[in-house]
């Protein structure tokens, strides 16, 4: 399933939990803030297709916003690009308090940890089995690891990039070229950092072929309520991933770059271990505030 706009769109829609943790925004990582990519949906013109001079006179011509929006800024809303970005920061600072709840993964984390046997064995042993997959046969953990259980950077995993007969989905590609033509980015004046630190990585990204048609990585927290999977939605289930990495076709990998990706050949029994173990990595409340 792919998003709705006044149109339907080519890629899926991400979750909003832990949106916090990205480095990069979007599939292609046009966007180098949440903020940023917070401004992108409202101003495209097949998504809420608005722009900048309507939210800016909807911001001054509402008494209620204006006021509010002089209390956060510090300032009455001026110019529509400041309150356009503003209005990002304001969506984005909301978005950064949708967090994910502890799993069971993270009770079995910590049992090890602290050297709890009894409460170590109160994790299933599919996912445990799975756990071993995943660091090893799979070696998933590759990309998939720390905290949010990816590394934040992109790559071509054998998904078609073609979005429609006779159009394709660049991806990181024409990512990497918005960002760097964006005004947005964390490079430009809007930072409200001067040194620009945060920046660091905008500055040195380079635009290369072999970005054709990478997608981002996406974190694994939650990954059992926010199907369907991929970044065209294109997988229904996480045992439609699983087979998808199982009986890869290589042949639809890049050819240039480094290739990590082979056919993981699971049995049945070791595909159900994977399952177990993504399904553990999902918090009973999947929002914690």
């Amino acid at each position: 399933m792919r998003g709705e706009g006044f149109v339907q769109l080519d890629r899926n829609t991400p979750s909003l939990v832990n949106a916090r943790l990205n480095r990069w925004f979007g599939w292609d990582g046009a966007a180098d803030s949440l903020w940023s990519q917070s401004i992108r949906p409202i101003v495209d013109k097949r998504e809420m297709a608005a722009s900048t001079t309507h939210v800016g006179a909807l911001v001054r011509g509402d008494e209620r916003l204006a006021e509010r929006y002089r209390a956060v800024f510090g300032s009455a809303p001026a110019d529509n690009d400041t309150v356009m970005v503003n209005v990002g920061k304001a969506l984005a600072a909301y978005q950064e308090t949708l967090v994910s709840g502890r799993t069971p993964f993270d009770g079995f984390r910590d049992a090890v940890a602290g050297g709890d046997r009894g409460a170590a064995d109160r994790y299933p042993a599919a996912a445990q089995r799975g756990l071993k997959i995943f660091v090893g046969k799979g070696n998933c953990s590759v990309c998939h690891f720390g905290p949010n259980f990816t590394n934040g950077e992109f790559g071509d995993i054998g998904i078609p990039f073609f979005a429609a007969p006779g159009r394709v989905d660049p991806g990181r590609y024409e990512g990497i070229r918005k960002l760097l033509a964006s005004r947005a980015n964390l490079l430009g004046a809007y930072n409200d950092d001067p040194a620009r630190a945060p920046a660091t990585g905008t500055r040195h990204v380079t635009l290369e072929h072999r970005n054709w048609g990478e997608f981002r990585v996406p974190g694994l927290r939650n990954v059992a309520g926010t199907a369907p999977y991929m970044h065209n939605g294109q997988l229904a289930t996480l045992r439609d991933v699983v087979r998808h990495y199982s009986e890869l076709n290589e042949e639809r990998l890049h050819a240039d770059g480094e290739k990590i990706l082979k056919p993981l050949r699971l049995s049945p029994a070791e595909a159900d271990d994977l399952v177990a173990f993504l399904e553990s990595l999902t918090a009973a409340d999947p929002v914690s505030y």
